[in-house]
Formats: structure tokens, sequence, C-alpha cells
């Protein structure tokens, strides 16, 4: 590993999504396969009007390589953003990664006036459990439940502190 380091994207961004569209899709296909989400789906969740989207680079940046995003945008409940997605590339997860990932996030939601999150981890892998296990004491609400993507848990907390 070199350089790892994340930014801010989505709606406001200098980046645009033309040119990291392609990546975004790879990474997404290479974490979930089958279960996927489409282009389009990707096109429209990282373009929102109120998107917040964290991108994960490992070298410079000028010319880093795009190894890992997430994604968040309004839910329906007040004060609250829904995390969508979450990816890093197979050959760097198991490195703490994801934590550089949702402290940016986490910070852009703060930003952005929430106090929530949501969102929906899987339960096979073990995902679900590290969630509710890392931030224990800011947990409000839990449930399991079946989706098209296999078993899901929903997890409701505060947005933490960094």
């Amino acid at each position: 590993m070199s350089e790892i380091r994340v930014e801010s994207s989505g709606f406001g961004s200098t980046l645009p999504w033309n040119t990291i569209k392609q990546r975004i899709v790879e990474l997404e296909y290479e974490c979930f396969g089958k279960d996927a989400f489409s282009p389009s789906e990707l096109r429209l969740a990282f373009n929102g009007r109120d998107s917040l989207v964290v991108l994960l680079w490992d070298g410079p940046s000028e010319g880093g390589t795009l190894i890992g995003y997430t994604q968040a945008q309004p839910a329906d409940a007040h004060e609250t953003y829904y995390i969508a997605n979450t990816a890093i590339a197979k050959s760097y997860q198991g490195r703490g990664l994801v934590k550089l990932l949702m402290d940016k996030l986490y910070a852009d939601v703060r930003t952005a006036g929430a106090r929530f999150i949501e969102r929906d981890a899987a339960i096979p892998n073990g995902y679900a459990d590290k969630i509710v296990r890392f931030h224990a004491a800011e947990v409000l609400e839990t449930f399991d439940h079946d989706s098209p993507y296999g078993p899901q848990r929903f997890i409701r907390m505060r947005v933490p502190e960094s």
C-alpha cells in the first residue's frame, strides 16, 4: 500500500461522474457479483441532489487508483441519511480501511445537518454483527429481514463522532 486517502465527492464535487463511473461499476461487481447495483442505479445514487459520496484512493491525488467508496442519501426519517452501499476492492479488504471511509462519511453527514444513520447490512458474512458491535453505544434500533440481497439487518444509529 502506498498513500491511502479519502475524499468527498458527489453533488457539487469537481470530480465528474464520468471520470469514476467505470471503476465504481467494476468495484460494485467485484464486491457484490449478481447482487450489484446496475450502472444506472449507481449513476442515480452518486448524482442525487443530496447524495454524499466518499471515495477511497491508493496513491497520489493525480493518478491514484480508486479502491473503494461509500454512498448515502437522505432517508425518509427526519435528520437521517441512509447508507446505500460501501465497497472496497477485495485485494484491500481486511486492512481496516472501511473505518477511513466511514469516518469521512459520518463527518459529511454531520455537516449536512443529519443526526442519524440508517443502513441495511448483510448478516451471512458477519458485516451486520461487526457494525452493531463496533457502534454499540450509537445503535438505536435493529431488526433482521429478508431482502433481494439475502438476509439483512436494518440498523438505525446516531451519527458517531469521529
